[in-house]
């Protein structure tokens, strides 16, 4: 029976949820867990993947420290992008050992799991050939970057449900030209129930990943934060 925990940490900074994903993977290569979902939103914040550059960044040092803004180089694959409150993050820590040892299939999930939350909104789903992440109306909606250490999986994707798209102007977004970025709230013209479409998402997840039993672990969410920082 596979089995899938979820923690829910509410709104928690970037270094610590990063510490977490960590620590967690640890004790599942040391057998001690089982494959875990981390969901979170992050205070606002840049971060730039392995492929990355600084160049992608469309604002100065100057801009940064007065709007009180970070920017982070981190180990997952893509970019730079932004994580702010009102985006969903979600973070897969599998054993890919007891899945498919199958990186391309990993991903591709990941974007089904996706795909089905979004369509829960009734909206049409469009995925690029040559990129990641998934699309509404020509506008990215969904952002993956991933990390993988002896088969388990860490980093994660992203889900643009509430938050202020002015910040994506301030990148090029996945280092990609010209590219469009939009949100669940811009596209619906309402505010996106965050708890609700995590909800979804879970059990998109579990679904699409063949997990039996879900463990929430909601009411840890207080002491795995205290124990992140």
């Amino acid at each position: 029976m596979k089995t899938i925990n979820v923690i829910d940490l509410g709104t928690q900074q970037y270094e610590d949820t990063y510490y977490l994903q960590k620590k967690i993977a640890g004790d599942i290569k040391r057998e001690r867990g089982d494959d875990h979902i981390l969901l979170v939103e992050h205070p606002n914040i840049f971060t730039i993947g392995r492929s990355g550059t600084r160049n992608n960044l469309l604002v100065d040092e100057d801009f940064l420290n007065k709007n009180g803004l970070e920017v982070i180089e981190v180990d997952r694959g893509g970019d730079i992008t932004f994580h702010g409150r009102g985006q969903l993050v979600a973070y897969p820590i599998f054993n890919l050992a007891k899945h498919i040892k199958d990186i391309r299939l990993f991903i591709k999930n990941l974007e089904r799991v996706c795909e089905l939350t979004i369509s829960e909104y009734g909206l049409p789903v469009d995925r690029k050939t040559t990129y990641t992440g998934l699309w509404v109306n020509g506008n990215k909606i969904c952002f993956i970057g991933i990390g993988i250490s002896n088969w388990i999986t860490y980093h994660g994707i992203s889900i643009n449900a509430n938050v202020d798209l002015e910040y994506f102007s301030m990148i090029r977004p996945c280092g990609i030209d010209n590219l469009r970025v939009s949100s669940l709230q811009k596209i619906l013209n309402r505010e996106i129930d965050i708890g609700l479409l995590k909800n979804i998402f879970v059990e998109k997840c579990c679904e699409v990943f063949g997990f039996e039993r879900l463990c929430k672990d909601y009411a840890d969410a207080a002491l795995v934060k205290k124990e992140a920082s």
